[in-house]
């Protein structure tokens, strides 16, 4: 195939998979980004026998026949949300160590959002000890590991700080080995700090306590695409879209593979993906700039750079887009004179 054919080809290609979010910004004089219906779920978890906040509380949201499409943990205040969810059926399961496994069904197929609240009921007898994932997040986790998770997480959550973060964490899983959660965020600091193989090494950890922590299949996917392993990302991040294909995160994830392969027929249906399932994602409105600009699209590509640039005004690419849409602007008005 020609040179001129291919790029026509994989112009098409993008345009036809970001067409909606394309038409959508321009149909909002002024607003600035695109406001479909935002469908979520969210919710509140207490403690039954003390009425107290659960906080750190495993929740989890699977659909009627496609799996799990999220699980997050309780913040602070025992709330969760998940978005970008589609129109269907859904069951919320909510677990905690010493509490009986609570669960609701939710409709979205006729209104766009829920609110739940679970108050958690104890376990009345020492139930028979599970085995696989479940038993793990049953597991009772020792309060000094717990101590050590919650210090860890709050220097590395609240205060940024790394580099106190790491020991708190690393102490928590000398106490209690299989503490998936703990293995999960010690890998996401790694991570953070660029430490790709200690972070491989504590991600794969978390993924062979809880093979469905889709968190870790997508930080994993990260980390060997930033070491341009990008055969190994592409499984990591495949694998952590089957549990959640939900996952703008994962989504956009994946289309950064395929555009650093050059393989932009591929990314460009994984960028449309992610701005369906999240239409205000200022990265992927990046993203899909570069795509069209690698395609010699320059309206398209000006319209996503200006749409990053009206999300995020201060992100940490804003400066460089600003001088690409200038020269954008300046390359078209020159080609119509």
């Amino acid at each position: 195939m020609p040179r001129s054919s291919h790029l026509q080809a994989c112009s098409l290609a993008i345009f036809f998979a970001l067409a909606t979010m394309t038409s959508a910004a321009r149909a909002q004089p002024g607003a600035g980004r695109p406001s479909p219906v935002i469908v979520e779920i969210i919710g509140e978890v207490r403690f039954g026998d003390s009425r107290a906040t659960a906080e750190r509380v495993l929740v989890r949201v699977e659909g009627f026949g496609s799996g799990v499409n999220g699980q997050s943990l309780t913040d602070s205040s025992g709330k969760f949300r998940f978005s970008g969810l589609g129109q269907a059926q859904y069951i919320v399961t909510v677990r905690a160590p010493g509490y009986r496994e609570a669960r609701q069904q939710v409709d979205l197929q006729t209104q766009p959002r829920a609110y739940l609240q679970f108050q958690l009921v104890p376990e009345k007898t020492e139930p028979t000890a599970p085995t696989g994932p479940a038993a793990i997040i049953n597991s009772d986790i020792p309060p000094e590991a717990r101590k050590e998770f919650d210090q860890g997480r709050t220097l590395l959550l609240d205060e940024k700080n790394i580099e106190k973060a790491i020991p708190h964490l690393e102490k928590a899983i000398s106490l209690h080995p299989k503490y998936a959660e703990a293995h999960l965020l010690l890998g996401t600091a790694y991570v953070d700090n660029k430490q790709w193989d200690k972070a491989e090494r504590e991600l794969k950890k978390t993924l062979e306590i809880d093979a469905k922590a889709t968190g870790a299949c997508f930080a994993l996917g990260e980390v060997y695409r930033q070491q341009q392993k990008y055969a190994e990302a592409e499984k990591a991040l495949q694998d952590g879209l089957k549990l959640d294909p939900k996952s703008h995160q994962g989504h956009l994830s994946l289309g950064q593979v395929y555009f650093a392969k050059g393989d932009i027929a591929k990314a460009g249906p994984e960028v449309g993906q992610a701005l369906q399932l999240k239409p205000d994602y200022a990265e992927a409105y990046l993203l899909a700039g570069n795509l069209f600009l690698r395609s010699k699209n320059a309206d398209n590509a000006l319209q996503m750079f200006e749409q990053y640039l009206r999300l995020d005004p201060k992100g940490k690419y804003a400066t460089q887009t600003r001088e690409i849409v200038e020269k954008i602007k300046k390359a078209m008005a020159e080609k119509k004179q």
